[in-house]
């Protein structure tokens, strides 16, 4: 990274006197003379590009962070002065670089830190962490962007018992990625180490394919096909599974169910307590499992109705298909690097495949029922309150975009909606889901709040109450 402001000759040091931001270009430098943007909004009713002609355009927009309401915490300026719209603006009038500083001291100065799946802009944008006082002064700026975009590809893994003569399919799947050392986040522990995710979830892919061994043959699974899928990226978002019911093999019509195996190797030794959510999915699940016998000294089954939740059946109730997730119960070694193999219990898996056979062994040929769920269980996180709503963790923009929105819940009740995308919640700004669940931990059950969307390019406020 380089920037170079012509008004002492001096060359201006990454990381010290400023830092590259999320919407800067990959690779790309310009040099040119300076605009000065002011708070760089676009707006009819507060202009703050002053006297923009086209002879700034090519040049580099020096701009404030924030908006000059900034006392007014209830401000709609406040939505509207996103980096990600001055940016857009910026670049509209021509902008060959952007240049933010912070004179004002507003609130959440930019920390260096790249959002992962942040798009570039085309041009460098970058903040100077010294406010700019005397912009007149400043002849020309150079400035130089070079980032390191780190792009991967992941990749199901599909096995497939086909008897030619049956037409629909039941789809057992684990998620084979886990977060490796970290270097995409989602560790709770402090340091980089390798996590190698035993129960988390090779305990998940080891069971799908001791069952792929087992139902082969098996003269009750040779009622229809069998489909056994390794998803991969679940921890950044669900992105094999979603992947899978997009661009599916098969008609999503021809799916009967879905069972998913995540974290299935931990059952408690004093408790013997696992855990099926989703069964309000289908009203099968909940008949069969009245009717299956077990002995609860060695085995005890909790439920759930929600066909939402952390891990890839989500995928499939989203697609109107019943699917279930199959669970041994949180512990304190989730995405630690403890979480290793020494702590499985194997005998306890088995007796939960044996359980998982007799839930599925009864499914009938035409495809089950499917019912929406309503409930949804509270985040794993121990929020206070919940919103009721799914982020969809493939988006990019600024704000938090809905994928689901469970009815009876706040959100529901308030009219949020499935791809409104969550951008403030009360004062709080909200650019990504971090920032969101860091807004939702300051609500306690019975607060109200202003829930600020966007909705097809609609700026609109909804009261919440949690």
């Amino acid at each position: 990274m380089m920037l170079d402001m012509v008004d002492s000759g001096a060359l201006y040091t990454f990381g010290k006197d400023f830092l590259v931001m999320s919407k800067s270009c990959d690779t790309c430098n310009t040099f040119g003379s300076v605009f000065d943007a002011g708070y760089g909004l676009n707006l009819s009713e507060n202009n703050s590009y002053g006297k923009y002609t086209q002879k700034d355009s090519g040049k580099v927009f020096i701009i404030k962070m924030g908006h000059p309401n900034k006392e007014n915490p209830h401000s709609k300026l406040g939505l509207q002065a996103t980096v990600s719209n001055k940016v857009k603006w910026a670049l509209e009038k021509g902008a060959s670089g952007i240049l933010f500083h912070n004179p004002d001291g507003f609130d959440n100065e930019p920390t260096g830190k790249l959002k992962k799946n942040a798009k570039p802009s085309g041009v460098p944008v970058f903040f100077a962490k010294t406010p700019i006082t005397n912009i007149s002064k400043i002849m020309r700026i150079g400035m130089n962007s070079n980032v390191a975009k780190i792009q991967k590809t992941g990749h199901n893994v599909i096995g497939m018992v086909k008897r030619n003569e049956r037409k629909k399919y039941l789809v057992i799947g684990a998620h084979h990625d886990h977060i490796g050392k970290a270097e995409m986040g989602n560790s709770r522990a402090q340091g980089q180490e390798i996590h190698n995710g035993a129960d988390d979830n090779a305990s998940g892919v080891a069971m799908m394919l001791h069952m792929a061994k087992r139902l082969k043959n098996q003269p009750r699974f040779r009622k229809y096909n069998l489909i056994f899928v390794a998803f991969s990226g679940e921890e950044l978002g669900l992105l094999g599974s979603k992947y899978f019911v997009n661009n599916c093999p098969i008609e999503l019509s021809r799916i009967l169910a879905m069972m998913n195996f995540d974290m299935v190797g931990r059952l408690n030794t004093q408790t013997h307590t696992a855990v099926i959510n989703g069964i309000g999915t289908s009203p099968y699940w909940g008949k069969r499992i009245k009717r299956i016998k077990t002995d609860t000294s060695k085995l005890k089954l909790n439920t759930t109705i929600s066909g939402i939740g952390a891990s890839d059946h989500s995928s499939f109730y989203l697609k109107d298909i019943p699917a279930v997730h199959l669970f041994s119960g949180q512990h304190r070694d989730y995405h630690m690097p403890e979480d290793d193999v020494e702590k499985i219990n194997y005998i306890g898996m088995e007796k939960l495949e044996d359980y998982t056979v007799k839930l599925l062994c009864k499914i009938p040929r035409k495809r089950l029922k499917f019912t929406p769920t309503k409930n949804v269980s509270k985040s794993s996180m121990g929020f206070k309150v919940t919103l009721g709503v799914m982020p969809d963790y493939t988006f990019s923009g600024d704000g938090m975009r809905l994928d689901n929105v469970s009815d009876g819940k706040p959100a529901s009740i308030a009219g949020l909606r499935r791809n409104d995308v969550i951008v403030k919640m009360g004062t709080h700004v909200v650019g990504n889901v971090e920032e969101y669940m860091h807004a939702l931990s300051h609500y306690n059950k019975g607060d109200e709040t202003i829930v600020t969307i966007s909705r097809n390019g609609q700026t609109i406020e909804k009261k919440v109450k949690f």
